[in-house]
Parts: C-alpha cells; structure tokens; sequence
C-alpha cells in the first residue's frame, strides 16, 4: 500500500511515549491477528514483518493489501467505533507494536497532524471494502469475478430431484414471451425484468418511473395491445442517455456532497464509465431461458436481467442462485449443461 510509517512526523518523546504505551507481539506466517466480526482492542504497527488484510466474500477470501514493517493497520474499527471490518494475518514473521484502543484514540487526536493522515487513510480503506463487500460492483460482476454462487436451503438441495416438477403458465407461454422480454429491454422503456416461472409474474422497472418496480402477468404480457399500452416507446441509445442523465443529476444535487468522500468517489467513478449491456449480449441471453428451464433436473426457477448491470441473476430449483456477467454466460451454460 505504500502508506507513510506511523512514526513519520512524530518527535524522539512521541515514538517514546507510543512505545511506552504498547507491547510487542511476535506471529508466526500464518498466524491470525484479528478475524472480522471480532471486537476492538488494539491499533498495530507493524515492527517487522508482512500482513495480510482481507475479506470473506461469496465464500472466499479476497485479498484487500499487504502491508509491511512501518505501516499500521486497526484504525478502521476504532475510528468507526464498530467491530473489525476486515481479517489480519501474519505472511511470514512479524512483529506488531500493539497500542491500546482507548489511549491510542486520545493521543491521535492531540496531534492533528497524525490525526488528519490517519483519516485520510481511513477514507481510502473505507472505499477498498465498501467496493469489495459487494457481491457485484457498481455496474455488474468484474473482470475477476465472472461467476458468484450463492447456496439457499440445503433441504432444498437435498429434495431437488424428488420434487415434481411443476408445468407453469410461463412454460406454456415460453416461446411467444421470449421475443416480448427483448423488445421490452431493447425497444421499450424497461431497463430491468425478473421473471418467475412458478407465479407467472415478470416485475418490471421503467426508465420513466425508476423508483417503482411494476409487476405484470405473462397471459397478458404475449398481447401486443397491452404491451402497447403499459410499455412506451423508446430506442436503446436514448434510454441510455437517459440512465447517464439521471446518473448526473444526482452528482449535481445538493445532497450528493454531503456523501461519505469514499462513496462519492465510488459513485462518480463507476457512474461516469457506465455503459449500457450490449444489445447483442442481451438477446443471447433470452433465448437460452428455455434451455436452462428444460434442464432434466437442476431447472431455472427465476431470472433477472437489466441493461444496466452486467449481472444476470438465476435461481434455480435447488435454491442455488448464480450471478454472471453477460459475457460469461455461454462459458456458464457450457459448464453446466455440456
């Protein structure tokens, strides 16, 4: 991460005084110092040594930064007055200065110099784990996680292949639906659809009314009288525009500077390389809901897309669900189907 020492700027009485407050731990490579979850209790240096900070994310762990001799990590929880956000441990020996939480907080904040720096920092680490807590990103699955799996109910999984297999009013309706989801997504104003096979429910939200998700039944979505009526006109790139003009207005508005700095960051980064789904990818992805409907045993339950995220949801009948990007869908399908 190449942060300052902690003693940068301190004087021979400060670094002294520290030291006096502290005790040296040795560790191990391999060695945990804190899980996240666990409460507060200290602020570490690192006197020698090598940590690892990360977090457990969609059943794994994911590597926030290394650290090394000089720097110091813990601050997040204590300035947050919350529990550990995030996992430390040691990669190879190490030794850490521990300074307690209590008189650590008093001598930072006697010394606005070290206080302002470690702010900053704080603000920087706040913006790693808020963008590697989530699932998915700002605007769908990175370049690095092409596929999250999320298990449901495991007596869902374990009753899968004896449960029968329910024809509903979609299965039926599966062929002249298809062509109406694209044309939905591609020409009309709906920039995102869930579908449920089982109620025969399509939710919908509109470029035209963002903030509310309509839900409309598949007997009269194959009506094109109705669809008409309810969905209105629009091509794909002035939909488009129109999510990027939303997405400045709130940049604009009064409210959005009074954001945490790391989420503003965040927001303005992500929102000002957004890019709509390929029209293409979208289309491929609709016309495979009857293969993987149709799958003799593991079978599609229901199925999110939005031309906004690249994330296609799917949650299948043994209450496993799977997010992927629209570019690793046919990998997925291949993987899973042969």
């Amino acid at each position: 991460m190449n942060q300052p020492s902690f003693f940068h700027d301190l004087s021979v009485s400060d670094i002294g005084e520290v030291r006096a407050h502290s005790e040296v731990r040795r560790f191990s490579g391999g060695d945990l110092v804190f899980m996240e979850g666990d409460p507060v209790d200290h602020f570490y240096i690192i006197e020698s040594g090598r940590i690892s900070i990360y977090l457990r994310r969609a059943g794994r762990d994911e590597l926030l930064c290394e650290l090394e001799s000089g720097e110091y990590f813990g601050e997040m929880a204590i300035f947050n007055r919350d529990r550990r956000a995030a996992s430390a441990r040691a990669t190879v020996e190490t030794e850490l200065i521990c300074v307690d939480k209590d008189w650590f907080l008093g001598f930072v904040e006697a010394r606005p110099a070290v206080a302002g720096r470690i702010r900053a920092l704080l603000e920087r680490r706040n913006e790693e784990i808020l963008l590697t807590e989530s699932l998915i990103d700002s605007t769908g699955i990175d370049s690095q996680r092409l596929h999250v799996s999320i298990k449901g109910d495991p007596s869902m999984r374990e009753s899968a292949f004896s449960r029968e297999r329910y024809e509903s009013i979609v299965d039926r309706h599966l062929e002249q639906l298809q062509p109406v989801l694209e044309e939905l997504l591609l020409k009309r104003s709906v920039y995102r659809l869930f579908l449920n096979f089982s109620s025969g429910e399509l939710r919908v939200s509109s470029i035209f009314d963002p903030f509310i998700e309509e839900i409309h039944t598949v007997d009269k979505l194959i009506l094109g009288s109705y669809v008409d009526r309810h969905f209105p006109l629009i091509p794909y790139a002035e939909k488009s525009n129109m999510v990027r003009a939303i997405y400045g207005f709130i940049i604009q508005d009064g409210h959005f500077a009074g954001l945490p700095g790391q989420w503003q960051k965040i927001y303005i980064n992500t929102r000002g390389r957004w890019t709509p789904v390929r029209q293409e990818e979208i289309s491929k992805v609709i016309a495979r809901l009857g293969v993987l409907r149709s799958m003799p045993n593991f079978y599609l339950r229901n199925f999110s897309i939005s031309m906004i995220k690249d994330a296609i949801r799917m949650q299948f009948n043994c209450d496993g669900t799977h997010i992927v990007n629209a570019l690793d869908y046919q990998r997925f399908l291949e993987e899973n189907l042969g």
